[in-house]
């Protein structure tokens, strides 16, 4: 009885700190989609024509990860290996559309990223 209560109270606790992670995250695609076009906006002061090209670029981004994780098949050094160039490609197309003042910005923005992701394959 004692072992079942502590799997049960080993399952919630996985489970609420998965649910955590899961909402750090944004939830979905689509919502850390909007998120980042959000800070993107903000702290770069993208005018409504770079906005506009930014969020083709992302919504671009977005579907080639999506497909890349479908075939991957939860593989994650495959998924990191082609997620790689999609995510360079990316940056250098948003970075052809900045000025040289954000582009000071967006250097920030991108070694943020890099220190998020190094913390998040560390845990």
């Amino acid at each position: 009885m004692k072992i079942k209560s502590v799997a049960v109270l080993v399952a919630v606790l996985f489970l609420a700190v998965s649910a955590q992670s899961f909402a750090q995250m944004g939830g979905n695609p689509q919502d850390r989609l909007k998120k980042t076009l959000e800070d993107y906006k903000t702290r770069l002061k993208l005018t409504d024509s770079q906005f506009t090209k930014v969020d083709s670029i992302l919504n671009v981004q977005m579907k080639e990860i999506m497909k890349i994780r479908d075939e991957a098949g939860g593989d994650f050094s495959a998924m990191r290996e082609k997620m790689v160039p999609v995510r360079e490609k990316t940056d250098k197309e948003i970075e052809l559309l900045l000025t040289d003042d954000q582009k000071v910005e967006y250097k920030k923005m991108l070694e943020e990223r890099a220190e998020r992701m190094r913390n998040f394959q560390r845990n």
